[in-house]
């Protein structure tokens, strides 16, 4: 099992770049331009640090910043609508982000935070998940069933347990939906980047059997669903994933893809969120095309 590390140390030594190199060159004349104008705390960022704390190599591997290279930055150039991704390359912690601070509707990403707020309830009381639950819970992770995300919402204490467990979690950026509409959740990728960590790195919320059982209806999810950060890995590589679409204002898609890629040399934590998709398989192209450059280049070499 990998080793707990420090949020607070990747995220304060997080490198803001800001110089010309570093940011994603303007859209082309003819792609329509993002669905909103980014703040300017909000533009083309890179966050890249060494964690401190045990598991940490003494000399760190040389890492590929996937969003700075050139085929990301043309990739990124050609797409319409809002992006922003985070990536933690858990085999040397270094943290990548790409326009972070920006805030996203989570859709059905969502179930995963239901999930682990689920899990982490029944263990502090010591019951494990009934037969009822585990059965719900699989129908809203593999199946991405609404219906049984809404029991579990409203089983769990809706939004404000959810929020309870975020802020446990470290989640500072996210906003469960109080209406109890929880796809309306908002949050940012890097919070999907620290929610998944807790399903991955040991730490005191999830215990080893609740994080294995989450992530194994995570690598599970039915075939029809599995698209988004599951494009690029090679055959044999592990995958747990959760992906969130919905149609939103003036009929544009939010689309969404959050997890875990071990194997072949890789072993990161991923989450790119979208909106104004023109359509679905739009949003859904964008985000592999995205995930296929982060495989290709989060391996521990240098760039030549």
């Amino acid at each position: 099992m990998k080793d707990d590390f420090s949020w607070r140390a990747l995220v304060r030594g997080a490198l803001i770049a800001t110089s010309a190199a570093l940011l994603v060159p303007a859209l082309s004349a003819g792609v329509a331009p993002m669905a909103r104008a980014a703040t300017p705390a909000e533009r083309s960022v890179v966050g890249e640090s060494a964690a401190d704390g045990a598991g940490k190599p003494e000399t760190p591997a040389p890492s590929v910043n996937p969003f700075t290279t050139a085929a990301m930055r043309a990739y990124l150039a050609s797409r319409r609508g809002g992006i922003t991704g985070a990536v933690l390359n858990l085999a040397n912690h270094k943290l990548y982000l790409y326009r972070p601070g920006v805030t996203e509707q989570t859709a059905s990403i969502v179930k995963v935070d239901i999930l682990e707020t689920l899990l982490h309830a029944e263990q502090a009381s010591f019951h494990p998940l009934d037969g009822d639950d585990e059965a719900l819970a699989t129908g809203m992770i593999e199946a991405s069933d609404n219906d049984d995300a809404t029991d579990l919402w409203d089983e769990v204490g809706g939004a404000a347990a959810i929020a309870r467990f975020d802020a446990l979690a470290g989640l500072t950026d996210t906003m469960p939906n109080t209406d109890g509409y929880w796809g309306e959740t908002m949050t940012t990728a890097l919070d999907q980047v620290r929610l998944l960590e807790r399903l991955v790195v040991a730490n005191t919320l999830l215990d080893r059997s609740s994080r294995a059982y989450e992530l194994g209806l995570m690598e599970n999810v039915i075939p029809y669903d599995r698209w988004g950060v599951c494009a690029g890995p090679a055959p044999g590589v592990t995958v747990a994933l959760k992906n969130g679409w919905v149609p939103i204002v003036n009929g544009d898609w939010q689309i969404n893809s959050i997890g875990y890629v071990s194997g072949d040399g890789r072993d990161y934590l991923v989450a790119i969120l979208t909106d104004g998709n023109p359509t679905e398989g739009y949003g859904i192209a964008t985000i592999e095309g995205i995930s296929r450059i982060i495989w290709s280049r989060i391996v521990l070499i240098p760039e030549r």
